[in-house]
């Protein structure tokens, strides 16, 4: 069934010409030069350190690596991080599924 759902959504996206993110169970991230990550839709922190922030996502986990990262805000909604961002990389849930 949420198969179903979900590619009724990506056709609706896809028809009305609108955003993914706005209609979709899906993550949005904006990189602001290598200085701050804002995720949209993340599902919270999983790890915390200096140097790693990973966050939970509907589908999956975000990544963060870098240099003196710090939360900069936390809501249930958005997550704002700070610091040296070297690196970003998504990955599916283990087992295939949400």
């Amino acid at each position: 069934m949420q198969q179903r759902r979900r590619s009724l959504g990506e056709r609706l996206v896809s028809l009305l010409e609108l955003p993914g993110d706005a209609v979709l169970d899906v993550p949005r991230a904006v990189l602001i030069g290598s200085m701050e990550l804002v995720v949209e839709n993340h599902r919270g922190l999983l790890e915390y350190r200096p140097e790693r922030v990973v966050l939970r996502l509907p589908d999956g986990t975000m990544t963060v690596d870098g240099a003196d990262l710090r939360i900069g805000f936390l809501s249930p909604e958005q997550v704002v991080i700070r610091g040296r961002i070297d690196g970003l990389r998504q990955a599916p849930a283990e087992g295939g599924g949400a």
